[in-house]
């Protein structure tokens, strides 16, 4: 009786190296910071050389760009329901802000804001998470500018929050249930 073994293809392979990389440089920026996110230290975590993360990115702003955007997809994630008013907003938005991997965020939007050599690759993926989050990209909700003013407000201060968390050791502030309930109701008004 033959076996027959599932070989997987060089493309799997690659594939799924790149998504670890990718995935350790993420848990790297949320634990140690932007300072400690290494080539080195992401390789180490993933277990694979340098010379395998140079065949995969040509360097660790190639690879943050990459991890960013694939962190973006999933704090986007896709929606099961169709957003129908303000409140599902507010709450979709913090859902994928108040997530702990957003830290990743903060620390390559600060970093690429004091790094000019960051902008080339990781600004144009910073550019790329605003439009998904622009009131631009959500005419059907946001239809007024009183709509439009309130959401920003809202999505300006939970992001707010998440700084918050990522200076308190990923808990949150004292004050977060108490602004994220005001942002609710208010969002329930409209």
């Amino acid at each position: 009786m033959a076996t027959s073994t599932t070989r997987r293809t060089q493309a799997v392979r690659s594939a799924t190296t790149k998504a670890a990389l990718a995935d350790a440089a993420i848990e790297v920026l949320v634990e140690k910071g932007w300072a400690a996110t290494t080539v080195i230290e992401v390789c180490n975590r993933v277990g694979v050389s340098r010379g395998a993360f140079h065949h995969h990115y040509h360097s660790l702003p190639g690879l943050l760009a990459d991890a960013l955007r694939r962190l973006y997809a999933e704090l986007v994630g896709p929606r099961r329901h169709e957003v129908s008013d303000l409140s599902d907003l507010v709450n979709i938005s913090w859902k994928a802000i108040g997530n702990p991997r957003f830290k990743a965020v903060l620390e390559a939007w600060l970093a690429m804001a004091n790094d000019p050599s960051l902008r080339g690759e990781v600004g144009v993926v910073v550019i790329e998470f605003a439009s998904l989050v622009s009131p631009d990209a959500m005419t059907s909700i946001l239809r007024d500018a009183e709509r439009r003013d309130f959401f920003v407000t809202a999505r300006e201060a939970m992001i707010g929050l998440a700084l918050g968390r990522a200076t308190n050791g990923g808990k949150p502030l004292n004050h977060e249930r108490r602004v994220l309930a005001r942002i609710r109701a208010e969002a329930a008004n409209f």
